[in-house]
């Protein structure tokens, strides 16, 4: 019968539609679970195992059809009301679709039905349906926020089935087709276009966007293809954790690319474990606090800005945050003063380190600490961000930022060195131009490392030319800067470029296999004169240069403390001033909030000297730091008085905080970074200097922030210093 012709293609449906229904019977039985009594959802599942079973006694896999004849009979009694689908027959009738699918993958593999015995699971079958009494309830109400199974009434499949192999070979010519197309435009936008291939161009651009458009709507598929596995997934987590945990599912016909759909199924499964085991709590506790003993898990999918939003929420206990950094400073990945300044948003992503777990014990489903970095890591290799957000007592969201597809991308080109890069859009914030004056203002270098002031933050910038080996790694600002902000996660950068072109649809080849091993490079693509310009990839820049790191830091490095020293380290690393003449002055990099030059046109004088800045809509109070070493408040009045005629045109502000109040520190320049060993060798009785000692060579004063905030403004901090 296997050489008869067409006999491959009778096979080949056959098992396309039988896994199908086998994934049908699985979903169905999990709503079953969930509302025992419906007659609809014991409908859909009668068809679906009668079409395998006829299908199977049509080919003679005797086997196969004898289970799903068992099955029928078990069913027949549930829809004559003689029993409902408990816990132990749903696990029964799952039991069976795990047979059906190893007999079918056993049938692809071999062409012949698999020589199993079967028989404890038909006794299981038998003993289910030899159980049955009468039963009189009614229909159990469905719980809310579950799905019902949406199978297809007439059994007729509305989508187009093709081949894989096909759709790679099509989408490999659509992307020769966009080549092409911009070849084209590019001639006809030269200096003397024929009128004639302007014509033919413009018309190419506007057959090739519709095959394009065509081309990937094939390739695009719901993401529901891989949600339809999850139920059962939370159902048998729940059952080991002795938890009750529903499953709720929101856009599942959000369309993704294929290659994405299945490159999900790993981080989306370790979130839901992570969801179960960590997030939701028992019943006991849930009714404790007051919370419905059934917790719930959402799934949801939509379309944002170019991007694929892929949501799972929970309604559980939420993330410990102070138990987060507990564990970071035990496993000294962080110092206890570190992972006190740490925000939670930034303590919070300590979750995704290899190997970090806040579990107390390991069990088969976590306490390693790897699902979480399986997550990040993955989502990553296919351009995609992760962000968490966490409510202690009230649930964890995770999202998933993805990009639509891998194939062809809108990208903007930028010239380094005379060589075309391309940035993909999805990394993209804004492009800053900078005039020289500008450019000299607002861009500073600090420890061989060059940080934008840009609308109050400070920015770090990545300079193109010194990471690719090819300029210097501090460019000449006479030129101005051309600046292009990119996003790495949940953190920005500026990427210092000679120049920027237009956008560009590009398609994304792979990069050859001695380029694989470089992280700023995510691919390459042949641009519309044919030549080749490499892809960057936003998150391998970002760690080169410390920007962004493994670990989470703060947005600038400079002004933050490394995140892994040992917690015996006694360095630190501090802010080199000058004030006076030759006065030098270190200040703690940690309680460094920001670096200002603020116009003497925005600085106020009060009554008895004190100052004031316009700052961002408020005022902010200001402490001249050579009063504090010139003797305290009874120089401020002084200074004040003859800075006032100064031919000076702005203030060097170093803004920091004090109990949620923001004072500034006037400096007369900003020197440099420095990382030393904190042993005064002089100490002081002053208030606001905690002693001098030696930073560079230079005798240095070192700086008490609060010290010297109370000595000038005492009534900042009656509260105590934080």
């Amino acid at each position: 019968m296997g050489d008869t012709p067409g006999w491959d293609d009778v096979m080949r449906e056959f098992l396309l539609e039988s896994r199908e229904h086998v994934q049908s019977i699985e979903a169905t039985v999990l709503e079953l679970e969930a509302q025992p009594g419906s007659q609809a959802l014991l409908a859909q599942l009668f068809r679906s195992l009668h079409t395998v079973k006829g299908t199977c006694g049509f080919l003679g896999f005797t086997r196969l059809e004898g289970l799903m004849h068992s099955a029928e009979e078990l069913l027949g009694l549930a829809r004559d009301k003689r029993f409902a689908l408990d816990r132990e027959r749903v696990s029964t009738l799952l039991a069976l679709a795990d047979a059906a699918r190893g007999a079918l993958e056993h049938i692809e593999a071999t062409g012949m039905e698999p020589a199993v015995d079967h028989s404890a699971l038909l006794a299981r079958l038998a003993g289910a349906a030899a159980a049955a009494v009468p039963l009189e309830a009614p229909e159990a109400p469905p719980i809310p926020g579950v799905l019902p199974w949406r199978g297809s009434a007439t059994g007729v499949d509305s989508k187009l089935r093709v081949d894989v192999a096909l759709l790679d070979r099509l989408m490999n010519l659509m992307g020769e087709l966009v080549l092409a197309r911009n070849r084209i435009l590019q001639c006809a936008t030269g200096p003397t276009p024929g009128a004639d291939l302007a014509t033919a161009s413009q018309r190419l651009d506007v057959v090739t966007t519709q095959v394009q458009q065509v081309v990937m709507k094939t390739r695009l598929q719901p993401v529901g293809q891989v949600w339809n596995r999850f139920p059962r997934l939370v159902r048998e987590l729940a059952h080991g954790c002795g938890k009750q945990v529903r499953l709720q599912l929101q856009g599942a016909d959000t369309e993704l690319d294929k290659t994405l759909v299945e490159a999900l199924h790993d981080p989306l499964t370790h979130l839901l474990r992570n969801a179960v085991d960590h997030g939701v709590e028992t019943p006991e506790q849930r009714r404790q606090r007051g919370k419905p003993p059934v917790g719930c898990v959402t799934l949801s999918a939509s379309h944002e800005g170019g991007l694929v939003h892929l949501g799972m929420s929970d309604d559980g206990a939420g993330i410990d945050v102070q138990r987060v950094r507990q564990v970071a400073v035990q496993r000294g990945l962080l110092t206890s003063d570190q992972a006190a300044r740490l925000s939670d948003a930034d303590a919070l992503l300590l979750i995704f380190m290899p190997g970090f777990s806040t579990a107390e014990r390991v069990t088969s489903l976590s306490g390693r600490g790897v699902g979480m970095d399986v997550v990040r890591t993955q989502v990553e290799r296919i351009g995609g961000t992760v962000e968490v957000h966490s409510r202690q007592g009230q649930g964890t969201t995770f999202t998933l930022k993805i990009p639509l597809t891998l194939a062809i991308i809108p990208a903007l080109l930028v010239t380094c060195r005379g060589d075309r890069y391309a940035l993909p859009q999805a990394s993209l914030r804004e492009v800053v131009w900078l005039e020289p004056a500008q450019a000299r203002r607002d861009i500073t270098r600090l420890q061989d490392a060059s940080v934008l002031r840009l609308r109050g933050e400070l920015l770090p910038l990545v300079v193109l030319a010194s990471e690719l080996g090819v300029g210097p790694a501090a460019p000449d600002l006479d030129g101005g800067a051309t600046l292009v902000v990119l996003q790495a996660g949940e953190r920005t950068f500026g990427l210092w470029v000679d120049a920027i072109h237009d956008t560009e649809e590009i398609v994304v080849k792979p990069l050859w296999k001695h380029l694989k091993g470089l992280s700023c490079y995510a691919g390459a693509t042949v641009l519309g004169d044919g030549r080749v310009a490499l892809i960057l990839d936003a998150m391998g820049l970002g760690r080169r240069v410390g920007a962004v790191s493994e670990a989470p830091t703060q947005l600038v490095p400079e002004a933050a403390p490394p995140m892994a020293p040992a917690p015996e380290d006694p360095r630190e690393r501090v802010l080199l001033c000058r004030t006076g003449a030759e006065g030098r002055v270190a200040i703690p990099l940690s309680r460094v909030a920001r670096l200002e030059e603020l116009p003497l046109t925005e600085v106020e004088h009060l009554s008895g000297g004190m100052e004031l800045a316009r700052y961002h809509g408020q005022l902010l109070p200001l402490v001249r730091v050579a009063s504090v070493l010139e003797g305290g408040a009874s120089a401020t009045a002084r200074l004040s008085q003859g800075l006032r005629h100064a031919a000076e045109s702005s203030l060097s502000v170093v803004v920091t905080t004090h109990a949620d109040t923001r004072v500034g520190l006037v400096v007369d320049a900003i020197l440099d970074v420095a990382e030393v060993e904190v042993a005064l060798q002089r100490e002081t009785r002053r208030a606001g200097v905690l002693g001098s000692m030696v930073v560079l060579d230079r005798a240095t004063e070192f700086l008490d922030v609060e010290g010297a905030v109370r000595a000038i403004h005492p009534e900042l901090l009656a509260g105590g210093a934080p």
